[in-house]
């Protein structure tokens, strides 16, 4: 499922959300068990605490901004607690696009490590085997 990162409700957390026909609950359901930056592509791996298949979350044309881990003892698995498409500063007024029509994202896990980052548009289905 792929999805224009405009067509995200502003402040709504995408950690617990309806994608397509498929409610996730990347929060309580689901541990992060990898996250990539590659070419452009920011790619979290969500694995299903009790079924144990993977999802991937893909954010494509990203544009890091800010990374901050800390707590490392507790990296085991990562748990996600809020991802949303927010608002930024510019010369003082609040925005919500950039001029390349990137939105603007916040992501912070439990653990207290956060990112934020610029995307165009996320991409989530179920990773092959």
């Amino acid at each position: 499922m792929k999805i224009d990162s405009k067509n995200i409700e502003l402040l709504r957390n995408l950690s617990q959300f309806e994608f397509g026909n498929v409610y996730y609950d990347f929060h309580n359901d689901f541990d992060c068990v990898r996250i990539s930056l590659e070419n452009n592509f920011l790619i979290f791996l969500f694995k299903k605490i009790i079924e144990g298949y993977i999802i991937s979350f893909r954010f494509d044309d990203v544009d890091l901004v800010k990374l901050e881990f800390i707590n490392f003892s507790e990296f085991k698995n990562l748990t996600i607690d809020n991802i949303y498409r927010g608002r930024f500063e510019k010369n003082g007024q609040l925005l919500e696009y950039n001029n390349n029509e990137k939105s603007y994202f916040y992501l912070e896990f439990d653990q207290g490590s956060k990112m934020e980052f610029w995307s165009k548009e996320i991409v989530i289905e179920k990773a092959e085997d």
